[in-house]
């Protein structure tokens, strides 16, 4: 165990580190004693003390429980963006390879034209539909941003089906499906990790871009991107205000990074080690 964890320092440091912003994340707005959208005209951008770890906001809002609300929304997003783009673009992916031929050319097809419209496009119809909440924007970010994880999938599983391994389980008479999910998805989980990893921090980032331009979760409930553009107006007079939850993004997004890059890094050097 102390050998593999020498061996992954960044994942371990990154899992650490997402813990930690997690478990922040879900505890302190259930165990504070302010609420996220409790106003207080008598402490309006208040400054860091021992009650407000953070300070208030314009509307007298403590700004520490705020960010880890948003935080908890941001996760919330990420998590749920690698769990749906994972299921439809493995699965998408995955049949397009193993089928080939037309059925290759025409999922293929359809999803170039998916991922031809921007996905900011896709949000704001989506929210102007459904309303301006972390489903909505789950729901707009997902639309096409399983599209990467199919092709990645789709480029697998069209190389290993070509190997021998492959071939022996049909001469075995090994079902068609169990080739697939047994063999095929099973030998290309490395890189759909890998790639699924990746998706969480680009959601997260996303998610706050979007909710910084003004399409984005609807008040009082605010996201990362939300605290921020708020921030914004008055940054010349209090800046710490926008400098936390833009702090609390970029530990989350280097959290996640750092996983992924310790995994990437593993899975390239075991494929190295193989094709020696």
């Amino acid at each position: 165990m102390w050998q593999w964890l020498k061996g992954h320092k960044l994942a371990v440091a990154g899992s650490l580190l997402l813990l930690l912003l997690s478990a922040t994340a879900i505890l302190v707005p259930v165990c504070s004693a302010y609420s996220y959208s409790d106003q207080n005209a008598h402490l309006q951008n208040a400054p860091a003390s021992l009650i407000h770890l953070f300070g208030t906001d314009k509307f007298g809002r403590d700004i520490f429980v705020r960010t880890w609300y948003a935080a908890r929304i941001s996760l919330m997003i990420g998590l749920g963006s690698m769990i749906v783009n994972g299921v439809i673009g493995v699965l998408y992916g995955g049949i397009a390879g193993y089928a080939g031929g037309k059925t290759d050319f025409i999922l293929m097809g359809a999803a170039d034209i998916i991922v031809s419209i921007p996905s900011l496009l896709y949000v704001i119809l989506i929210t102007l539909t459904l309303g301006q909440n972390a489903g909505s924007i789950l729901l707009g970010i997902c639309i096409s941003g399983w599209i990467g994880t199919a092709r990645v999938v789709r480029g697998e599983v069209r190389r290993m089906k070509q190997m021998e391994f492959v071939s022996a389980a049909r001469l075995a008479g090994v079902p068609r499906r169990i080739i697939f999910f047994r063999h095929l998805l099973f030998n290309a989980a490395g890189p759909i990790i890998v790639n699924l990893t990746f998706q969480i921090p680009q959601a997260i980032f996303t998610e706050a871009f979007l909710s910084f331009v003004g399409v984005g979760i609807e008040a009082p409930a605010a996201s990362l991107g939300t605290l921020i553009r708020e921030a914004k107006s008055q940054i010349q007079l209090y800046p710490a205000q926008m400098l936390y939850p833009i702090l609390i993004l970029c530990l989350l997004i280097l959290a996640v990074n750092l996983i992924g890059i310790d995994l990437e890094r593993s899975f390239k050097i075991r494929k190295e080690g193989l094709m020696k």
